[in-house]
């Protein structure tokens, strides 16, 4: 007797369900989407009972949700407003872009940032798709809403305004200047990509959209070896106090302690990570283990472990860009740290998970006495980058410990420390 197979329905995917829902409660019943040859195809339900449809020169990902959201927008306004088919509208947005936008002339902000962000993640690769979405998602949304906002902006300074004026931020925040910067990438976009009028070009100085702190940032300071210590004693789970003497020996971004593994001999760690920002992005390294003073031989006990896959890393969240939030949130809840950044803020410094990272630095420079080109190297930065983060307390800690290395040679009569050498 022949079997007889059911077909099992593939599951819809959740995004598509959150889509498809937002879709219905913005625009009502008949409009939807659905996959066609790894695109979004546009369709919809005309009250005759007919149908119609376009595709969207969109990938079937969860990442394009928001700009479908902004695409079915431009496309239903323009049918209504013009009395044309949803073809036509479609078409109509797929070229707006190709056009040169003299000044005053509309642009078509929802394909520019479509467009846009396919130039960042997909031709470029200057952003990874997970950055593109908590980072400059946002702010294209916010640019959106500013430029189809009435009276309509008709320049790059007016939009810049716009945005300084309306979306809020501390003058010299993080977040508005970030909200300036990554809209001026997106203007220069659209002046040099596709030469649009050059009112639409911004301004060399952002300063004045960007503002100044009313008071300067503190930056944070490097962790002591011996507040390793007291912090690593105070950590009851196996899993977080692994963590944590990774990024202390190590001197880790958070994010790596998700990217690194040892080498073949075990003599150093290969870190794959890649951190990317608009002037490039960093490349793979291998990072040497440095002991913090108390601790001798943790740096290859922690490379042992790794190697072993014991114990598991904690949960660090979902993304990369939740990584260091999550450390933090733990460690706020230890009370050794606390009590230890209590004594910091005494002290006028500033305790962070970043203070692993600068310890590190610090013990490679007073402890090992490496110079600050290598050490820039083994922390995966340029040394511009490291001698202005580091520079600060860098310089006159290790002077402080190049004249304490005089002062005992000087007793002892032997030959100059390395550190006065050349």
């Amino acid at each position: 007797m022949a079997s007889i197979v059911v077909a099992q329905r593939t599951p819809t995917p959740g995004w598509v369900r959150d889509l498809s829902s937002l879709i219905k409660r913005e625009h009502g019943k008949g409009w939807g989407i659905t996959e066609q040859s790894g695109g979004v195809k546009l369709t919809r339900r005309h009250p005759d009972g007919t149908r119609s449809s376009c595709q969207l020169d969109l990938p079937w990902r969860s990442s394009s949700s928001t700009t479908v959201l902004l695409q079915l927008k431009t496309i239903r306004g323009r049918m209504e407003e013009a009395g044309i088919s949803l073809a036509d509208a479609a078409k109509s947005l797929r070229t707006g872009l190709t056009q040169t936008a003299e000044a005053g002339a509309a642009m078509d902000w929802c394909l520019l940032v479509e467009t846009f962000e396919k130039h960042k993640t997909i031709n470029t690769g200057d952003l990874k798709q997970s950055t593109w979405s908590e980072m400059y998602a946002p702010v294209m949304r916010q640019v959106i809403a500013a430029a189809t906002a009435r009276p309509a902006p008709r320049s790059a300074q007016a939009l810049l305004a716009a945005l300084r004026d309306t979306c809020g931020g501390e003058p010299g925040s993080q977040g508005r200047r970030h909200r300036i910067l990554y809209s001026a990438q997106l203007l220069r976009f659209a002046v040099q990509r596709f030469g649009v009028s050059q009112s639409w070009s911004p301004p060399s100085d952002l300063g004045p959209f960007v503002g100044k702190r009313r008071e300067a940032k503190q930056d944070s300071t490097p962790i002591t070896d011996a507040q390793i210590r007291v912090l690593l004693e105070g950590i009851p789970d196996e899993r977080w106090r692994f963590l944590l003497e990774l990024l202390a020996c190590y001197g880790l971004r958070p994010v790596e302690v998700k990217y690194c593994r040892p080498n073949q001999d075990r003599s150093f760690l290969d870190v794959t990570y890649r951190k990317r920002t608009s002037r490039g992005s960093t490349q793979p390294r291998g990072v040497y283990g440095l002991d913090p003073e108390g601790l001798p031989g943790l740096s290859a006990e922690v490379m042992a472990r790794l190697a072993a896959g014991s114990p598991a890393l904690p949960p660090l969240g979902t993304t990369d860009g939740v990584t260091s939030s999550a450390i933090t949130t733990y460690l706020n809840r230890r009370p050794a740290w606390l009590q230890l950044k209590a004594e910091a803020r005494k002290a006028d410094e500033r305790l962070t998970v970043y203070s692993l990272r600068h310890g590190y630095a610090l013990r490679a420079h007073e402890k090992a006495g490496l110079s600050p080109r290598v050490t820039a190297a083994l922390m995966g930065h340029s040394l511009q980058t490291h001698s202005s983060s580091y520079g600060q307390w860098t310089d006159s800690r290790t002077l402080e410990q190049a004249i304490n290395q005089s002062r005992e040679w000087q007793r002892n009569r032997q030959s100059p420390p390395a550190a006065l050498r050349g």
